[in-house]
């Protein structure tokens, strides 16, 4: 008897638990991604390391990059 109590308690909480962390899961946001210019990685589209040349936008791992592609654009963007 006890068995089957524990049994039907664990079928009530089980999908009871689990069903609101799969929805937290697909609320969760992807951000963008883009590749870096100057050293070629992937990152994050984050307009504060973001510079715009000839109407595209490019986007950094780091201000030493964005820097870097601001002194001469025209050699990193069409790395892009």
């Amino acid at each position: 008897m006890k068995r089957m109590i524990v049994a039907v308690l664990l079928l009530i909480a089980v999908p009871a638990v689990s069903t609101p962390a799969f929805s937290q899961a697909k609320k969760t946001e992807k951000t963008e991604k883009a590749k870096d210019p100057v050293c070629g990685i992937m990152v994050d589209k984050n307009p504060e390391l973001s510079s715009s040349h000839k109407g595209e936008t490019y986007y950094f791992c780091s201000r030493a990059d964005m820097d870097e592609f601001k002194k001469n654009p025209d050699k990193y963007a069409n790395k892009k």
